[in-house]
């Protein structure tokens, strides 16, 4: 069984678009609740109520609030991953610091909405033994951009081996989550993107 299959917090998968709504019903009132009230206030019943559904509902689709804690988790960070593979443009492609800010400034920004939401999320698929999933986006990021042969990649970019690209994605997203979970006042500020930027440059430029 692979790792990010371990856990499957549905009971069952939407698959209409009526169903598809719900969930993110569910996600949205889920979402709410936790940064505005926090994890203490955080059940079934709340999030049904703020939702506005029966219990009956939720319950068709989730078994329990940890459950939805870990799919709100990946859903979060599986749309980190769209949205920044679908900023890396050929305009990108072609200038390495562009794309490294690119990347780096939309981890940020995905990271830094709700934020008090956001430290339990990652706090929850920790819980649950799923860490190394909060590196999937960069890992995606990353799997396309050496996917592609582009210029940029060949001439500036060295070539990757599994072992280093595992470092440098746990380097800028170990930060990124370190930041989230400590609160820290450096989140959403110009010093910080442009030293993330520096080390995604370090990682990834040839002779270092």
């Amino acid at each position: 069984m692979k790792e990010d299959q371990a856990i499957d917090p549905y009971r069952k998968k939407p698959k209409q678009v009526r169903s598809e709504e719900t969930i993110e019903v569910i996600f949205e009132a889920a979402a709410r609740i936790l940064q505005t009230k926090g994890l203490d206030k955080f059940n079934t019943n709340a999030i049904a109520g703020l939702a506005g559904i029966s219990i009956g509902t939720l319950y068709q689709y989730f078994p329990n609030k940890n459950a939805i804690l870990v799919a709100l988790a990946r859903r979060e960070l599986g749309k980190v991953s769209g949205v920044i593979i679908k900023n890396i443009t050929a305009e990108y492609a072609s200038n390495e610091n562009e794309l490294a800010r690119v990347v780096v400034r939309s981890l940020l920004k995905a990271f830094g909405g709700r934020q008090r939401a956001r430290k339990v999320l990652i706090e929850a698929l920790v819980a649950n033994g799923l860490s190394q999933e909060l590196s999937r986006p960069i890992d995606d990021v990353m799997q396309a951009i050496f996917a592609q042969k582009t210029q940029l990649q060949t001439q500036h970019f060295k070539t990757m081996t599994p072992v280093g690209l595992y470092v440098m994605t746990r380097a800028v997203i170990g930060t990124i989550r370190s930041v989230v979970m400590e609160q820290s006042d450096y989140l959403g500020t110009e010093e910080f993107e442009e030293e993330l930027v520096r080390l995604f440059l370090y990682c990834m430029r040839k002779n270092i």
